[in-house]
């Protein structure tokens, strides 16, 4: 899987999380959770998810792995899907 598809990933579990809570900041996701599912390293994941964070498309909202989408994210997933 490339890095590409993995931010996509982090990216769309963020939108489906917000969109299920129905709010942009309390849709948080358990970035973790996608490791698991895509059978992927911690590090492949954290890598993408700080490079997601870094261009604010997420944002970490706990220290356990907690992430949520910002508006700029919301944008970008419509964009692209």
């Amino acid at each position: 899987m490339t890095d590409n598809e993995i931010r996509n990933a982090i990216l769309e579990a963020a939108y489906n999380s917000a969109k299920e809570a129905g709010g942009v900041k309390i849709g948080i996701f358990i970035v973790y959770k996608i490791s698991k599912l895509l059978e992927l390293e911690k590090k492949r994941i954290d890598f993408n998810a700080d490079y997601l964070d870094g261009k604010g498309l997420v944002e970490w909202s706990t220290s356990g792995g907690g992430m949520v989408i910002t508006v700029e994210g919301i944008d970008e997933y419509e964009r692209t899907h």
